[in-house]
């Protein structure tokens, strides 16, 4: 991807994603910051500059804006992703795409993103999870994206980069490859997936209580329980709550589903654990809390690895 430059004033590069951007020349009337970047804890507004487009004829735009630094964490088909997304009725339109710069249907008042409390009402979170699933039943889009070669990626990043690491933080990776060896010996069905369980990537509408996925940086084909574990690690902090969000995503809790599940948060959470380890390392953007995102996340992995049940739930897959 030919990302704009992190080191860019914000003005300099606004003014560079829209000259990417043809189908909006001209038609710019003012633009503002919509999204403060927060990583800690959150993880929102960090990997792109969000900007609000307001245009000659009224309407308005999100403006997306891929930050260099994370260039890595944006594949090459997130554009046709969200396209896909969009046609299925589970994210805003795409208006217009280029490289490092997305242009999408504005979102306006009553809606707002989602936070993990939000996530904890079950209702809310099976709306969420029949989001992910509408991905899912479309089947596969050509395009793999494996949490495992992206957490070994990271992992080179960091040892590249001579971070400072964690105490256990190898041992924590080599479980992750233990975990992938064991999700593939039991099979995985390859599907369409968000590949994203961050609660700031949920959109809720204040009044009629709709909800929208954002951000397809990640999306691409893969096993549909990751989505699902993903997003229970994310909102989920008891094993009551996990279970009924499995039962509203596939009608029943199976125990070997609740095991993969559970594992996926792991792998989940090493792996944006060692994203913000390996951005911490390389950014020019000293204001963002990429190492204490980092490390909060790489705890609650070993935290679910030091779990009495671990070893039963890598065995039942």
């Amino acid at each position: 991807m030919r990302a704009i430059p992190s080191t860019l004033p914000v003005e300099a590069r606004i003014e560079a994603a829209l000259a990417r951007l043809p189908g909006l020349s001209g038609r710019v009337r003012s633009h503002a910051l919509a999204v403060a970047p927060v990583a800690s804890p959150m993880h929102r507004g960090v990997a792109s500059d969000g900007v609000r487009l307001d245009l000659v004829d009224g309407a308005s735009v999100f403006l997306k804006i891929h930050h260099e630094d994370c260039a890595a964490d944006v594949t090459p088909h997130a554009a046709e992703a969200v396209r896909k997304a969009a046609a299925r009725g589970v994210t805003p339109a795409l208006i217009e795409a280029a490289d490092g710069a997305l242009a999408l249907a504005w979102l306006d008042t009553p809606w707002r993103y989602a936070r993990v409390g939000d996530l904890q009402d079950a209702a809310l979170l099976a709306k969420v999870l029949a989001a992910k699933k509408v991905l899912h039943v479309d089947g596969p889009i050509g395009h793999r994206v494996d949490p495992f070669a992206r957490l070994a990626s990271l992992f080179a990043e960091v040892v590249a980069a001579g971070a400072p690491l964690p105490d256990d933080t190898e041992r924590l990776v080599a479980t992750c490859a233990l975990i992938g060896e064991a999700v593939e010996a039991s099979g995985i069905d390859l599907t369409f997936c968000h590949n994203d369980g961050v609660a700031s990537n949920v959109m809720l509408h204040g009044e009629r209580g709709d909800v929208l996925l954002v951000d397809f940086d990640l999306a691409g084909d893969n096993d549909p329980w990751f989505d699902v574990g993903a997003l229970i690690n994310e909102a989920c902090r008891f094993e009551a709550d996990e279970r009924a969000a499995i039962e509203a995503y596939a009608g029943a809790c199976e125990e070997r589903v609740l095991n993969r599940c559970r594992l996926y948060g792991i792998v989940d959470d090493t792996m944006w654990g060692l994203w913000g380890l390996a951005r911490a390392a390389a950014t020019p953007r000293p204001g963002i809390e990429f190492h204490k995102y980092g490390t909060w996340r790489l705890s609650h992995a070993h935290a679910k690895v030091a779990a009495r049940g671990f070893e039963t739930w890598l065995r039942r897959l």
